[in-house]
């Protein structure tokens, strides 16, 4: 048996330059190249399975940016739990960079964004987080 046993060609599909209904899919909290802190904010487009890694990097821009994406988002200002944030929807332009991959150029704000085609596919629904009670013992942990 061949591990090419069964392969049939199949090509990914190719999302436009454009505007688009996005869903975040993942927020990171990390360090930049130069020794900022930012957050890395994956959005996948409506009707696609691509991610697109977004960069908010703490610099002079960083509040501007941050309210244009809790504004696309529908994220609360005081709303700073990250993991409470994937699964959002929101909107964002979409472009390519000098190497032809597509990229956050900025996010749509939501009252800009009734013009743009419903969501295709599964709705996406923001992820509840729970606060975690403090166990009471050892005893109580399960391994």
């Amino acid at each position: 048996m061949s591990i090419f046993d069964g392969y049939r060609r199949e090509e990914s599909a190719r999302l436009e330059p454009g505007d688009y209904r996005v869903a975040i899919t993942e927020v990171e909290e990390t360090v930049s190249k130069s020794g900022n802190p930012m957050l890395v904010v994956a959005v996948r487009p409506s009707g696609s399975n691509i991610r697109i890694k977004h960069y908010i990097v703490k610099n002079d821009y960083f509040n501007r940016n941050l309210t244009s994406l809790k504004d696309s988002f529908g994220i609360a200002d005081e709303d700073n739990e990250i993991l409470g944030w994937i699964g959002a929807a929101g909107a964002a332009r979409l472009a390519e960079d000098d190497r032809g991959y597509l990229k956050v150029r900025w996010f749509i704000h939501r009252d800009k964004q009734g013009t743009l085609p419903p969501w295709e596919g599964e709705q996406p629904s923001r992820q509840q987080v729970q606060d975690f009670e403090e166990l009471a013992d050892d005893d109580d942990l399960p391994f």
